[in-house]
């Protein structure tokens, strides 16, 4: 008990000399010469007095008072210390520990397509209403799902009854920008972080409406569960094609949905300095060093992070028969994704063989690189489409999905 006691009066005595150094080497050139001689011989009398043993003796505690009325007369803003000047303190230790976190041990990083589903969820809708005709939530659930699954919800509410159409993509710019036209913005995420949106354009009659929605996610899916499209025509309208998709009432909600943020992943940057990466690792890299991205991005480098998972490197011989990756010739092992692949196990689509794999048949993956392929072979634009993944660009493997709290929470895999 006493020895407790006695090492909180220890530690006081340090803090106080501590800071006495602090005003003194701070403020001596601003303070009287006799007061900063009778600080400095102050602070070295307390340190002499500590070190012989005589802490808490009423010598020690006249000098201790002396010291702390100089601190006090001359410690401007150095002592003492504000209670925002604490919080600051606290705020930029805080600050420079994520940093130093962030830069060697574990990164944040949240996946915003679907190329690696089911294994990792991208943003995914929720029709309301609709063909389904699955009800609105109350403003409690709205709330519960905004909490937990990091939903936001979109509507539109026809300003007139008519016709409504969606601008479409004419044949010739469909591949790879989808059916639904659309536009692709700058904004500023709650005025402040800079993002992107995609912007689509909805008619009743003439009388215009937008959606914006997150530039990473396509209203595809979302349109083909609310409208019946293969009773609707495609027509062109003021010299642009729209898709006719029924009529609606004034007042009408006639689009209804939820967009579900994507998984959020810590990523684990350390391990990768010490041991090469694993075939079946989920592995996250930087876009701006691999050379095919930046021939498919008109010669700039676009510096993103992608997740993928890695199945070739250096020196292997990967190649696709059916729904199977082989590598090696043998079906490729490390991940419970490549078995489920192969046998289209729920919601794996199987490996499809297609870019590098259908011009050549077999890839052989080059000295210092890695082959990396998302999980939905079908919808992932990967090493098939822009090559491979050079060493440098690695930035680790992904270690859990710590938001939202589904099933898919915990240890990645």
């Amino acid at each position: 008990m006493f020895g407790f006691f006695e090492n909180k009066k220890r530690k006081r005595a340090k803090d106080l000399i501590g800071t006495a150094y602090k005003v003194y080497n701070y403020r001596c050139d601003v303070m009287d010469p006799s007061d900063a001689k009778a600080m400095s011989d102050l602070i070295e009398r307390a340190e002499n007095l500590v070190g012989d043993g005589k802490l808490g003796t009423a010598e020690y505690e006249s000098c201790a008072e002396k010291l702390e009325k100089l601190m006090r007369k001359w410690g401007g803003a150095v002592y003492p210390l504000s209670a925002w000047a604490d919080y600051t303190d606290m705020i930029i230790v805080a600050g420079i520990l994520a940093i130093g976190i962030r830069s060697f041990f574990l990164q944040p990083f949240k996946i915003p397509t679907n190329s690696m589903y089911p294994s990792f969820y991208g943003m995914t809708s929720q029709v309301y209403g609709g063909k389904d005709g699955i009800p609105s939530p109350s403003l409690p659930e709205k709330l519960w799902r905004f909490a937990t699954l990091a939903a936001g919800n979109y509507s539109m509410t026809a300003p007139a009854s008519g016709e409504l159409y969606i601008e479409i993509n004419s044949p010739a710019a469909a591949r790879g920008k989808g059916l639904f036209a659309a536009d692709v913005r700058p904004v500023k995420k709650f005025f402040v972080w800079p993002t992107y949106e995609r912007c689509y354009k909805f008619f009743i009659g003439d009388t215009p409406m937008e959606l914006a929605v997150p530039a990473d996610f396509p209203i595809d899916e979302v349109v083909a569960k609310t409208f019946d499209l293969e009773k609707n025509s495609i027509v062109e309208r003021n010299g642009k094609w729209m898709m006719r998709l029924g009529t609606v009432e004034k007042g009408e909600k006639f689009l209804n949905f939820d967009i579900l943020g994507g998984d959020m992943l810590f990523v684990d940057r350390f391990t990768y300095n010490f041991k090469k990466p694993k075939i079946g690792d989920p592995i996250v890299f930087r876009t701006k060093y691999c050379e095919g991205m930046t021939l498919m991005n008109g010669g700039i480098p676009d510096d993103k992070y992608y997740i993928k998972r890695l199945v070739g490197q250096g020196g292997d011989k990967l190649s696709i028969e059916g729904d199977t990756l082989f590598r090696n010739g043998k079906p490729i092992a490390g991940s419970p994704a490549f078995e489920s692949n192969a046998k289209r196990e729920g919601l794996y689509c199987g490996y499809k063989k297609d870019g590098s794999f259908k011009e050549h048949g077999d890839v052989v993956v080059s000295p210092k690189h890695y082959y990396a392929m998302g999980d939905n072979s079908a919808n992932s634009l990967d090493s098939r489409y822009w090559g491979e993944v050079p060493e440098k660009a690695l930035v680790g493997k992904s270690l859990i999905i710590f938001y939202p709290f589904t099933s898919r929470w915990g240890a990645t895999k």
